[in-house]
């Protein structure tokens, strides 16, 4: 039997051919795509960086040590747990000199500045003083006590970011009494400045994360973008789902913020650790958890903080006037029921 194929089938034979040449070309460049897992302890919790290549000349080993010399720095410049760290001597020291600190020191507070600013001062890398009367931080009382309206106006003396000058490699005091506390967002940094420094390396497919905090560049192991889970906040008190939602992330970074991990009781209350820097006094509100998605971690850290602060619908109007965020707030209603609230561009 002859079979007459015409030009048009010839083409689409043609284009099978070629289709199928790629795809096996395709699978066994994947085939021989590595994934190394990187995972450590640091910033009183744990890490995580993947990285799919099919060639690099960096062994596993220098990788590893790389990451921790960055992680180690920064500990030193910026825990406040660390009684020599640069920001505890710089909390200790009352003068109103100019003190010389390290560049990602300065560059963390410079940017906190400007977040600070752009958040209507809702988010405030000086609360250490209040977070430590209140019960938390390295220096907090553990014992009980109630505190008085004077004691929190007494503290909100020293603190806000309009207390201190930062000029390069500089800051002062305005006050002798202000301290740092930037808990909520070196973690954001530690996570860009290890992905800048993998991406300076050549890798283009990366996965850095630090406590809950994340950055992705790239694709993953399967050659598809990096998918994301969000923590459901009530998963350690109630027989609930782990994961809330999924998100993927393009080159972006996700940090999310809750009320619902670090709190004290007293007086047969909760007390959250989010405070609000302008009053000093906890935050009361039905947003369990906000993430906010960023092009740098930093952003996101500092911002997942100062949304918490707001009442959703405040919060959302400040992601509208804000082009490098996108956010999802966790609520629970008078019903005691999870609703999921998200900004345009957060999910694609």
């Amino acid at each position: 039997m002859i079979v007459l194929v015409s030009s048009y089938s010839q083409k689409q034979l043609i284009k099978a051919q070629l289709l199928l040449g790629f795809l096996f070309l395709f699978y066994s460049c994947s085939a021989r795509y590595e994934i190394h897992t990187i995972s450590g302890n640091t910033m009183g919790t744990t890490y995580l960086i993947k990285l799919v290549f099919n060639d690099n000349d960096l062994g596993r080993k220098t990788i590893e040590n790389s990451v921790d010399s960055i992680l180690f720095n920064l500990n030193q410049q910026m825990s406040t747990w660390i009684k020599g760290s640069e920001i505890s001597l710089f909390n200790k020291n009352m003068s109103l000199q100019p003190q010389k600190i390290s560049d990602d020191f300065f560059y963390v507070l410079e940017q906190g500045q400007l977040i600070y600013q752009k958040s209507g001062e809702l988010f405030d890398y000086t609360i250490f003083p209040i977070m430590d009367l209140w019960g938390f931080g390295p220096l907090a009382n553990i014992e009980e006590k109630i505190l008085n309206k004077d004691e929190v106006k007494d503290v909100l003396e020293y603190v806000g970011i309009d207390k201190i000058e930062l000029n390069y490699p500089y800051v002062k005091k305005l006050h002798p009494k202000l301290q740092l506390d930037l808990n909520a967002i070196a973690k954001g940094y530690a996570v860009d400045k290890i992905y800048d420094w993998l991406s300076g390396k050549g890798f283009s497919n990366i996965f850095v994360e630090i406590g809950g905090e994340i950055r992705c560049g790239g694709v993953n192991k399967s050659n598809n973008p990096w998918l994301v889970g969000i923590e459901n906040p009530l998963v350690d008190s109630l027989p609930v789902k782990k994961i809330v939602s999924k998100t993927i992330l393009k080159n972006e970074a996700l940090a999310t913020s809750g009320n619902y991990r670090n709190f004290i009781i007293e007086d047969d209350k909760v007390i959250n650790h989010t405070f609000n820097p302008k009053s000093g006094l906890p935050v009361e509100t039905n947003v369990l958890s906000v993430s906010v998605k960023s092009d740098e971690c930093l952003v996101a850290d500092a911002w997942a903080t100062a949304l918490m602060v707001l009442p959703y619908k405040e919060g959302m109007e400040k992601v509208k006037n804000n082009e490098v965020i996108e956010a999802l707030w966790v609520i629970l209603d008078d019903n005691n029921t999870l609703k999921y609230y998200h900004s345009k561009g957060f999910f694609y």
